[in-house]
């Protein structure tokens, strides 16, 4: 009776849930920051209790909620996604149902669900996204919010952070709460990552406004990813900065090269110079050369791939089924169980070879036509940002709601957004009569 009870009120929760992302979109919004600005100290926030002996978390909720919303409104989504990119996208929903059926029926579900977490966050997000009817002050209202609420909201934070704890390296931790030991540095890295969409948005915003202040705002939140150590983000804002040097309007061409000169310059004094306390300068220059945890990361990810094989063509091709776990060897006699940190890795894990040809038949093409002149080369940024950060860390769902924004429109938007609007052409038109 209690069973029962407790799915007829989740049912309702869910019901009730799926009415407000679709009548009220922002709450999702609401959400994604509240998970974004607290990552450092609530890594694991949200969980409700247990059912079934699965662990129950409002991440969980939402995720079935925003995948229920989405498949109500995917009709939209066919409009604005090429065939390729449908059939792609499908058939990475069907792999994961499969091997997340095959992790409950082999593992159980406590085990089985665990690990689809992170697929099934990420993947309903983007899949409301995508299939959300996005009006041109829709998004642009997304963008203001990313950059001032979040974008804002974590250089604060990371603020906060080297206030309170000091400006901590790459090797350095501290005692957040009871059993919680969190990195010393400023920010955790997919808050850092998320910064850099922050500053993308914020060009991006600069590119139809023509507002200083957007490009005054990357400027900053670069900064801040550069303080906060976190060495694969420092790789994405590398790549970022070279897109962008490549196909960037000339104006903004302008602004980036004098800027990243000038800090390199800066950068270059301190270092020579030593007016910069030198164990701060030491803390920089060690977490740029320290490969020590790559070179780790590299082997287990070698002995997860060789793993595979060795289970066979249906392991190659289909993955291995949710709850199968990542057990191996970490360099020399370190076993460890968690996740790869590598996004590739883990969907061809669990996905199969398919899988991940499925996810870069979706990505890869668009990232060429983002590249291509007169597009919009801000989408396309996005879009390599996510590539580089995948390589050595897993996507954070509530980082993925830029990534949708780089699907809503069929034909690659355009550098001028507004001149593609035909309702701002229609004011101008009366206004000017």
């Amino acid at each position: 009776m209690t069973t029962l009870l407790l799915l007829l009120v989740g049912a309702i929760v869910i019901a009730l849930l799926v009415g407000f992302v679709r009548l009220n979109p922002r709450l999702v919004f609401w959400a994604v920051s509240l998970y974004a600005l607290t990552a450092w100290e609530f890594p694991n926030f949200g969980t409700i209790g247990t059912f079934g002996g699965t662990t129950i978390t409002v991440g969980d909720i939402l995720a079935v909620a925003l995948f229920i919303a989405a498949t109500i409104d995917s009709r939209k989504a066919l409009s604005r996604l090429s065939p390729l990119v449908v059939f792609a996208s499908v058939l990475l929903l069907v792999l994961l149902a499969v091997s997340l059926a095959r992790g409950i029926s082999q593992y159980g579900l406590g085990l089985a669900v665990n690990e689809a977490r992170g697929f099934l966050y990420v993947m309903g997000i983007v899949f409301w996204g995508v299939t959300r009817e996005w009006a041109h002050e829709d998004v642009v209202w997304a963008e203001k919010y990313f950059v001032v609420v979040q974008g804002v909201g974590l250089c604060l934070v990371a603020a906060y952070h080297a206030a309170r704890y000091g400006l901590g390296g790459t090797d350095d931790f501290v005692a957040v709460s009871g059993e919680l030991s969190q990195t010393g540095r400023p920010l955790v890295s997919s808050q850092a990552f998320l910064l850099v969409l922050c500053a993308v948005l914020a060009l991006r915003l600069w590119n139809r406004t023509n507002q200083q202040r957007y490009v005054f705002l990357s400027a900053i939140f670069m900064l801040v990813v550069a303080v906060s150590q976190q060495r694969t983000v420092w790789l994405t804002m590398i790549a970022l900065a070279l897109v962008l040097v490549w196909r960037a309007p000339r104006a903004l061409r302008q602004k980036i090269i004098p800027f990243a000169a000038t800090v390199l310059v800066i950068g270059l004094a301190i270092a020579v110079s030593r007016a910069a306390n030198s164990n701060l300068v030491a803390e920089f220059v060690g977490s740029a050369s320290n490969t020590g945890t790559y070179d780790a990361r590299l082997t287990s990810w070698i002995g997860l791939v060789v793993q595979s094989l060795g289970g066979g063509p249906l392991s190659v091709l289909f993955g291995m089924p949710f709850g199968h776990g990542f057990g191996r060897f970490e360099g020399v006699g370190r076993w460890v169980v968690f996740a790869p940190h590598n996004w590739y890795v883990t969907v061809y894990l669990r996905e199969g070879l398919i899988g991940l040809l499925a996810l870069l038949a979706i990505i890869v093409p668009r990232v060429f036509e983002g590249l291509r002149p007169g597009r919009d080369v801000f989408v396309a940024c996005i879009l390599v940002c996510f590539l580089v950060y995948g390589w050595t860390y897993s996507w954070q769902w509530w980082t993925c709601v830029p990534l949708a924004f780089a699907f809503l429109d069929r034909k690659f938007p355009r550098y001028d957004m507004e001149a593609a609007n035909p309702r701002l052409d229609d004011a101008r038109l009366r206004v000017s009569h």
